[in-house]
């Protein structure tokens, strides 16, 4: 018999309207019995949209129903750790938003809490979990345990590599268009600039992606608080870039990764489409979208674009459509939430648990350190690999 889930949802913003609620909403080993928000009205208005059967404004109603096995919080940043404490404590699982926490001092207390409670937590760090980057992690794995190059491979002349040389090296750009931020993103008490609002997501990407070597120094440069470029180096010689800009348009896809090793090019596209260079096996890999209205046009990067024009010809606002008819890519959100489900019932490690949370916020303010200096910063051992009960 299918085990199914009780689970309750703490901040009903626009987030949890397009991606939690209806994410929990259809899955079939979840049963949403709870929807929170500080204004009542914003619980209300879900719980009747999604079919909840309890709203409140108190999240230890929610806590407190001895029904609820985990909670998913979607609220700003610097109430997640009061919110984490009190459900670890009472025994329920967690799945929280990015980031885990805004300072290192949180993420040390959330991390304490978990444990002692004996609970799972999963952050959602989605990138790591897209069918796109899935997909890309696979092949450069397969490349790198056994390269093998085209015949047309251009060689001057055979030689030994020299040590720097066969180093995988990430490089992630990303351009948006920030008047879509509301200031809650760049309030430094309850956002704190979109390093720790949004790169977190990157830092954590390519600690999945190069695991298990870890960070060893980061170099950063920029805003804080909006665009910035980000260095990160890793202890087995891997690296990656983040060129993040806010002054971009979102009438082209956000994010493009390349990620290069050993004579070949693993490349994404915005989680539709991968294209793969230098090896034999190297067909194309389209991916679907979360949300289509227009499936008749086709898989892969040109289609999206042409999908994307023709979904916001006759709108006035395309922000507003997300809510309405969703043109969205998949980015992990679907998936990192079955993971978690599935941790939970079979008793199996968060796909994305305390330690990769801490990580983020601990590289992230790392980053805003080396603007503030401007300078590189060392990432200790012992503080990448905190020892905490």
């Amino acid at each position: 018999m299918k085990k199914i889930l009780c689970a309750g949802q703490i901040g009903c913003g626009k987030f949890a309207n397009y991606q939690d609620l209806p994410n929990l909403s259809a899955h079939e080993e979840v049963n949403l019995k709870w929807v929170c928000d500080v204004n009542i009205e914003n619980a209300r208005a879900a719980a009747e949209k999604f079919n909840v059967p309890c709203c409140t404004s108190d999240y230890m109603d929610i806590i407190n129903d001895p029904e609820v096995d985990f909670i998913k919080i979607a609220t700003t940043h610097e109430v997640h750790l009061p919110i984490i404490e009190a459900a670890a404590k009472a025994g329920k699982h967690i799945f929280c938003e990015k980031p885990m926490a805004m300072h290192n001092e949180e993420a040390y207390k959330i991390i304490r809490a978990v444990r002692r409670g004996n609970v799972k937590i999963c952050v959602d760090l989605n990138r790591r979990m897209s069918p796109a980057m899935q997909a890309l992690k696979a092949k450069y794995l397969a490349h790198a345990a056994n390269p093998v190059h085209n015949p047309w491979q251009y060689v001057e002349k055979v030689r030994e590599p020299l040590p720097e040389e066969n180093l995988p090296h990430l490089n992630i750009r990303i351009q948006d268009e920030s008047s879509s931020y509301g200031l809650g993103h760049l309030d430094p008490l309850s956002g704190g600039g979109e390093i720790i609002g949004e790169s977190v997501h990157w830092l954590d990407l390519a600690c999945w992606l190069f695991a298990p070597q870890l960070p060893c120094e980061i170099t950063a440069w920029g805003s804080s608080r909006l665009s910035h470029g980000i260095y990160l180096k890793f202890n087995g010689g891997a690296s990656m870039t983040l060129d993040f800009s806010c002054s971009g348009t979102f009438d082209y896809p956000k994010e493009i990764f390349e990620l290069t090793d050993n004579a070949a090019l693993f490349r994404s596209l915005f989680f539709v489409e991968n294209n793969y260079y230098g090896m034999p096996d190297n067909k194309p890999e389209t991916f679907k979208l979360q949300h289509d209205p227009l499936p008749e046009k086709g898989d892969g990067f040109n289609a999206y674009n042409e999908k994307y024009f023709a979904h916001v010809a006759r709108s006035t606002n395309a922000k507003e459509l997300e809510t309405t008819t969703p043109l969205m890519v998949d980015k992990g959100h679907r998936a990192m939430l079955d993971g978690f489900v599935k941790a939970i019932i079979n008793d199996t490690p968060s796909p994305c648990d305390e330690m990769a949370g801490f990580r983020s916020t601990y590289l992230a303010q790392l980053a805003i350190e080396s603007i503030r200096k401007r300078q590189t910063i060392p990432v200790c051992i012992e503080d990448i690999t905190p020892c905490i009960q």
